[in-house]
């Protein structure tokens, strides 16, 4: 149910655009380097004809979701000329063998596109397309250099690994967990679950997840990405699209385009997003996937390379102060602004004085028993609620601690990394640090921006875990990730510390024992843990402050997509169209999709 509004925006406008359906789709097993064999999809345009010598290029999309999941959106393609190639991954939908964690896809997405080049109908050139996990397929392709990929286009996903399952080393429980129950077979679950747990460190392991250092392969074509803010794939879809632009091949750089919508996976907050949206989402992102595939250009000069949602407060001031699109050339370079953490519980831009009388720390009891739940944020399934929810109550209770700023009297746009810089203490050997910011509003909602922890053995990175001694001070800075966000004058910042957030994170039993060790979760250990605030160990928050001018607004999609395609009932989609990819989302992917 979490590409509803992709396949809103594709399959609604396909559908009402009533094309002639006469196609002609066959199956095929493919056979891979090892024997195994993979079941494809082929599906062709309505001018095919077998061995009549016509060639297509081809749109190549490789899926742990079956051929009625994901890969139907490569389908959308086939009316303006392409042949889509829909493969299951090994271990997944009709394909045999069983699930590598991904291991095999550069090798099986090298014989696949090998294969399909040297069919008649093929004139040699493949797009591929990935979303979601379809995307971390995608993204080894490139490991091979393969002669025939010609252009990619990826959507709320990562060219990162460790980082979007394991944050400072803290690992997302939620969304492994229920993805791998939901996706792989039974009988691959405990293998698969065992590797990520001997490898929460950043160990080689994670080398064909990530594609850091290794983008100078991106040979050839044009790119595109659509990233949301309140993503689990955030980090790592900029990551790509930052590598893609600036870090590939010289002939192929600054070729990229990025559109980040407030939601991505996270379907839920589209609610609380409502300008020149469908449910959250811009028919902008379709326009730029048709153009990445060469059938027709986006409208310049009012779209440019780096488009986003600026977000804010969904009250009067929030509507006035953000929630529009901008479109710029590149994203705008903040001011990394320090709001420092002090000991009357306050937050500001002054770094503390030296003074005998106040406390250096402020501390609280964390029982692993009782773990703080996840309300919000960068999550995918309905048992972590995702987006912008209310903090206030969680606020309340007795293991969190909060600093707020006071009430901005002008407003202040934020865009880029948001990081948190602190030194803390415990009384146990291991314990998590979570932060949480929130937009205070004047009416006692604390909305979440943006959130993460740091697992303390993993807080200095490494292979060997570093843990802490009683009376210690220890330096633990972690990344929450990045947003646009304007904060509305007469709200206020809230920065709430704390050290659960379940089922988001595993909940740390701060005995130390690695998530591999033969006696896990052992013995839960209660923890006093303290974050200082004095003048010699200041904390902080570090947010990237820009200027109004650098977000401005973009007017005019909805009417560049009209005009682009007049045949779409742009009207009715917005109306019914989240309605009705509801259902279709429901009946082809069901709760354990995963997408």
């Amino acid at each position: 149910m979490y590409f509803v509004a992709f396949l809103t925006l594709l399959g609604v406008c396909s559908a009402l655009a009533k094309p002639d359906l006469r196609y002609r789709t066959w199956t095929q097993y493919l056979k891979m380097e090892d024997g195994t064999e993979l079941h494809t999809r082929f599906f062709a345009p309505r001018d095919y004809v077998e061995g009549s010598g016509q060639k297509y290029t081809t749109i190549m999309d490789r899926s742990p979701y079956g051929q009625f999941g994901i890969e139907l959106i490569a389908d959308l393609f086939v009316p303006t000329g392409f042949i889509s190639v829909c493969q299951d991954m090994r271990g997944t939908g009709l394909s045999e063998g069983n699930f590598s964690n991904w291991k095999a896809e550069a090798n099986d997405s090298f014989v696949t596109g090998n294969w399909v080049v040297e069919q008649p109908w093929s004139n040699g050139n493949i797009f591929t397309f990935g979303a979601s996990a379809d995307g971390l397929a995608a993204f080894p392709t490139n490991y091979n250099t393969p002669s025939w990929l010609s252009s990619q286009y990826y959507i709320w996903t990562s060219s990162i690994g460790y980082e979007v399952l394991y944050p400072n080393g803290a690992l997302l429980y939620n969304l492994l967990n229920r993805w791998l129950k939901g996706t792989v077979r039974d009988y691959d679950f405990d293998s698969c679950w065992g590797e990520f747990m001997e490898n929460e460190m950043e160990s080689d392991w994670w080398a064909d997840l990530t594609f850091t250092g290794n983008y100078d392969l991106i040979k050839a074509g044009n790119f595109g990405f659509w990233a949301g803010w309140y993503d689990i794939f955030l980090v790592g879809n900029l990551a790509a699209y930052h590598g893609y632009n600036f870090e590939a091949d010289p002939a192929v750089r600054h070729k990229s385009v990025i559109t980040i919508d407030p939601c991505g996976h996270c379907q839920d907050a589209a609610p609380f997003f409502t300008e020149n949206v469908i449910a959250g989402r811009t028919a902008l992102a379709l326009m730029q996937a048709f153009e990445t595939f060469g059938v027709r250009p986006v409208e310049k000069p009012n779209i440019q390379n780096v488009t986003f949602y600026v977000m804010s407060s969904n009250d009067d001031a929030g509507k006035e102060a953000g929630q529009y699109w901008t479109s710029v050339e590149e994203f705008p370079k903040p001011v990394m602004t320090k709001f420092y953490l002090h000991a009357d519980g306050s937050a500001s831009t002054e770094k503390p004085a030296r003074d005998t009388e106040l406390p250096e720390t402020t501390s609280y009891t964390f029982d692993p028993t009782n773990p703080q739940p996840t309300q919000g944020g960068n999550n995918l399934w309905s048992d972590a609620p995702c987006g912008p929810l209310d903090q206030a109550e969680l606020d309340t209770r007795a293991d969190v601690i909060t600093f707020q700023t006071d009430a901005f009297t002008e407003e202040l746009p934020l865009t880029g990394a948001i990081n948190a810089h602190l030194f803390v203490g415990s009384d146990a050997i291991d314990t998590d640090f979570m932060v949480r910011m929130s937009d205070v509003y004047p009416t006692g909602e604390a909305r979440l921006i943006q959130d993460s922890a740091v697992r303390m053995r993993w807080r200095n990175g490494g292979l060997t875990p570093q843990f802490m001694a009683k009376g210690g001070v220890y330096p633990a800075s972690l990344s929450l990730w990045n947003t646009s966000y304007v904060v509305a004058p007469g709200h206020a910042l809230r920065f709430a510390i704390s050290s659960s957030n379940y089922p988001r994170f595993s909940v740390n039993g701060n005995n130390g024992l690695l998530l591999a060790d033969a006696a896990y979760p052992g013995e839960n250990i209660t923890a006093v843990n303290s974050v200082y605030h004095s003048a010699v160990y200041a904390s902080y928050m570090e947010l990237p402050v820009v200027h109004k001018h650098q977000l401005p607004e973009t007017h005019g999609i909805e009417g560049m997509f009209r005009a682009a395609y007049p045949q779409v009932d742009y009207d009715f989609a917005m109306e019914k169209g989240p309605e009705l990819l509801e259902r279709l989302a429901m009946s082809r992917m069901g709760d354990g999709g995963g997408n």
